[in-house]
């Protein structure tokens, strides 16, 4: 396994790349390992495969206004960035939609692949206000060298579906169990206070030279599946437009049970942090029971779903992309 800093992470095998597996198969070899893994054939019945350009947002959404690195833009004038930019003077990035502000878009990622189910987030008995100040799935837009400015996991220990439906991506994975490496910001621990993650100052953040980290690029049409509680980053290698959401379930349960206490006992609502805490975890049981019956198996993503991503608190750097 290749050890190297940062900005000179080569790219890693050790990310397997596979086609037609069974839910079962990746449960086994994947979920339950927490190994990340590429399905390659994950968006094949996705419609936006083949919808999902740059000209199909700028004809569609050109006047939608979205914000990047703290500017408002038209999505046709960050996309006309994009397009011109190149890896030594990229375009800002990075840009998002959310799903949930365009639901006319929704049939075109649809089914929801089986691996990234069962989903919890939907399932009635989840308390709304959790995600309140989550983002819905997103849209990534990017442009050739577009850097993801944060080194983060997934926020409440979600796991992370990257899915890749025009150009590629790279990412930059970490080995788990080096948070004392990746100078961890104490007010919200899912982030990195390292700047400039894909080339940081190492006089500046010395400890990140050891951490081990590797890349792996994912191309249109496979989706990146990441672990709960893995640390990473990204770049485009080319113009992309990316799917990100986050998958609970079971197996991540108690961890998401955890980070919402800590959250919550973060924001000085101890009260609140104990009762959600004895709530969610007399809740995991009885979703589990219900997913032996296909409880939380919906293909679609439910109009009203909270399919989360990041809270407010990283809103400009968005979710995993």
């Amino acid at each position: 396994m290749p050890r190297s800093s940062p900005s000179g992470a080569v790219e890693s095998q050790r990310v397997e790349r596979i086609g037609g597996m069974a839910l079962s198969e990746f449960v086994q070899r994947y979920r339950r390992l927490r190994r990340p893994v590429i399905l390659t054939d994950a968006l094949k019945d996705w419609p936006a495969k083949e919808r999902f350009t740059p000209d199909f947002f700028r004809s569609r959404y050109g006047d939608q206004r979205v914000k990047v690195r703290g500017r408002e833009y038209r999505l046709a004038e960050i996309i006309d960035l994009q397009s011109a930019s190149s890896p030594e003077r990229p375009a800002p990035y990075p840009c998002t939609l959310s799903l949930a502000d365009c639901p006319d878009l929704l049939p075109d990622v649809m089914p929801r692949f089986p691996c990234s189910l069962p989903n919890r987030h939907t399932h009635p008995l989840m308390p709304k206000g959790l995600f309140e100040s989550v983002y819905h799935t997103e849209i990534f837009f990017g442009g050739p060298n577009g850097q993801f400015p944060l080194l983060h996991y997934d926020f409440l220990r979600m796991h992370a579906w990257i899915a890749q439906v025009h150009g590629d991506k790279q990412f930059t994975l970490y080995e788990s169990g080096q948070e004392h490496l990746l100078y961890v910001d104490p007010k919200a621990p899912w982030l990195s206070t390292v700047e400039r993650a894909n080339a940081p100052d190492f006089e500046r953040y010395p400890l990140l030279r050891q951490a081990r980290s590797y890349n792996v690029t994912v191309r249109a049409g496979e989706a990146l599946w990441l672990p709960c509680g893995t640390w990473h980053t990204a770049r485009c290698l080319n113009t992309g437009i990316t799917v990100a959401f986050d998958q609970l379930e079971s197996g991540n349960w108690r961890e998401f049970t955890r980070e919402v206490v800590a959250h919550q006992k973060r924001l000085g609502q101890r009260s609140r942090a104990f009762w959600l805490g004895a709530y969610l975890g007399m809740l995991g049981p009885v979703l589990s029971v219900a997913e032996m019956f296909g409880a939380n198996r919906r293909a679609d993503w439910g109009l009203n779903a909270t399919a989360v991503g990041h809270p407010a608190v990283a809103s400009e750097a968005g979710q995993s992309s």
